[in-house]
């Protein structure tokens, strides 16, 4: 789910129960504007939005994502909601001074409330546990020939791709295979945390890779763990750099 549907989600939530408390309340409604019954109601609700970005980063969060973390953190959220709409409905609930009403609001309030958040927190979990099962790829397997033999190839024995005219060059750790196929449809393919351009003639796998150094023209050039150097275009040179900044301790 994305995060501004869950906004319209949310938003939606605050119009609908302040059109139904204001219709409920007809005693009051000569007292009382729509205008100001729909702002309490929405600024009670948007709250939420930040625990979704909260639920959202830590199911992405596969290695910390465990059930009593998730829980432990539904509870919280709901617990905080709480804090918050008895503090904004205590400051600037409409219905302060109204008959049968503390804290700005009627006691029926709470029902509504409490079940509402028991059904956001179970709407958003599913839901994102959802999406990260579907974002969750296929196994991947290429098919490359080399003399009249077919062999598959997972993404991870790829070390280096390069173009070659109207071919492209796999260096794989079952050998060297030419592909009649450009080197954009491989990579679209594969996966872009592992592999990386370095050049628009060629493809890297990262984790191939042992050092990174001064070219003869003074460039930056990879060098791939089995001696192979290959030039880094200019226009990649920053983004390289940072890759491996970012990976080394």
């Amino acid at each position: 789910m994305k995060f501004k549907n869950f906004a319209a989600i949310t938003l939606t939530i605050g119009i609908l129960l302040g059109l139904l408390i204001y219709w409920r309340e007809g005693e009051a409604r000569d007292q009382v504007s729509l205008y100001h019954v729909l702002l309490w109601q929405i600024g009670i609700w948007l709250p939420w939005i930040i625990g979704f970005k909260v639920l959202d980063n830590i199911i992405k969060r596969k290695d910390k994502a465990s059930f009593p973390l998730i829980f432990g953190t539904c509870l919280l959220l709901v617990g905080l909601h709480f804090g918050w709409f008895f503090f904004l409905s205590s400051n600037f609930s409409p219905y302060i001074g109204q008959y049968g009403c503390r804290f700005g609001v009627y006691r029926y309030f709470f029902i509504f409330w409490t079940l509402i958040d028991i059904a956001l927190v179970w709407f958003i979990v599913d839901k994102l546990k959802g999406v990260e099962n579907e974002e969750m790829p296929p196994p991947l397997l290429f098919e490359l020939t080399r003399g009249g033999n077919k062999h598959f190839c997972e993404p991870a024995q790829i070390k280096l791709l390069a173009a070659e005219n109207y071919y492209t060059k796999l260096y794989t750790t079952e050998g060297v295979f030419v592909m009649r196929k450009s080197l954009k449809s491989f990579q679209d393919a594969l996966p872009p945390d592992m592999f990386k351009k370095i050049h628009r003639s060629t493809i890297i796998n990262v984790n191939y890779v042992s050092e990174l150094a001064r070219g003869k023209d003074k460039g930056l050039e990879v060098i791939m763990k089995d001696g192979t150097r290959r030039k880094v275009s200019r226009n990649y040179v920053k983004e390289i750099k940072n890759i491996f900044k970012n990976r080394t301790y």
